[in-house]
């Protein structure tokens, strides 16, 4: 799967860009980088479903409007990203094991980004989710999962 004007980028290159996204946002601890993904007033009807869209905005501007759990990786940690459409989360082992059901609240060809940040040797990794490509950048809806009643 190539990228061209009419479809956008690939995959391939869309895990490029999140990388260089993701390892900004581990370095930067003015948090500046981190609110570069907070969700736009479009977003939302681009990557959940009409009956959970009210719900979902109201979760995560709440959310959003206060502090953010995220935690800094130590120097020199790589990235894992896995990559998947909302319709093959059930069958993607890089996300927690919610969204095998959240998939009833999303968008079925929306791209999702789940990530881990590795340190050098034998530390814990640090995992995160909820990135979605919205057509020209990347939004962030940590575990959409606890939308579900």
């Amino acid at each position: 799967m190539s990228g061209s004007a009419e479809t956008g980028p690939s995959v391939e290159e869309l895990r490029l860009r999140l990388e260089s996204v993701l390892l900004a946002v581990a370095t930067d601890w003015t948090g500046v980088d981190l609110r570069d993904l907070r969700p736009r007033d479009d977003d939302y009807p681009k990557v959940f479903r009409p009956a959970v869209l009210a719900a979902a905005r109201q979760r995560y501007e709440t959310l959003w409007a206060g502090p953010l759990d995220f935690r800094h990786p130590p120097d020199g940690a790589s990235v894992e990203i896995h990559l998947t459409p909302a319709a093959g989360l059930p069958s993607c082992t890089g996300f927690p094991p919610g969204y095998r059901d959240a998939v009833v609240l999303l968008v079925p060809e929306r791209l999702w980004a789940a990530w881990k940040y590795v340190p050098p040797g034998a530390g814990a990794a640090l995992s995160y989710d909820g990135l979605a490509w919205c057509d020209d950048h990347w939004a962030w809806f940590p575990k959409p999962f606890r939308l579900l009643p």
